[in-house]
């Protein structure tokens, strides 16, 4: 009877060691998968221009209601009340075809480069005149 007791203690202990080293929690990385969408938001000044746009700001957020999702202020510099929205998967992001607030039919993809820029070929339809564009975006 002492030696079931001995045998049901060590099984004990080892249950919670074991349970105990299946932590893969790590305080420095709340999340095991890295949001894609990071290297994609802040303000990014807008070069090279090939629709005769000035150069002009941009800002990108996440959007709050989807995580592969992003907001963006200002695309191709129509000044709209309201972000347009774009898909992030890994370096790509995507401007699905959309009408924007100030009326315009917007589409396009961008390209996140190593050097911390995105590299954008995109259409935009204003009141029938349609523009194919690319352009730099260059992170401030």
């Amino acid at each position: 009877m002492f030696r079931n007791s001995k045998i049901s203690v060590f099984s004990l202990i080892m249950a919670v060691l074991i349970l105990g080293a299946c932590d893969t929690s790590d305080d420095n990385n709340p999340s095991p998968v890295p949001d894609a969408r990071d290297k994609f938001v802040g303000e990014w000044s807008v070069n090279n221009e090939v629709c005769g746009k000035s150069k002009y700001l941009v800002n990108i957020s996440k959007d709050p209601s989807n995580s592969s999702q992003v907001l963006i202020h200002n695309f191709a510099f129509s000044n709209a009340g309201e972000a347009d929205t774009a898909i992030v998967a890994g370096s790509s992001v995507v401007v699905y075809q959309q009408i924007n607030s100030e009326g315009w039919q917007i589409q396009g993809s961008g390209q996140y480069k190593t050097d911390e820029t995105i590299e954008w070929t995109y259409s935009l339809l204003i009141s029938g005149s349609l523009e194919n564009c690319s352009c730099t975006y260059v992170q401030q």
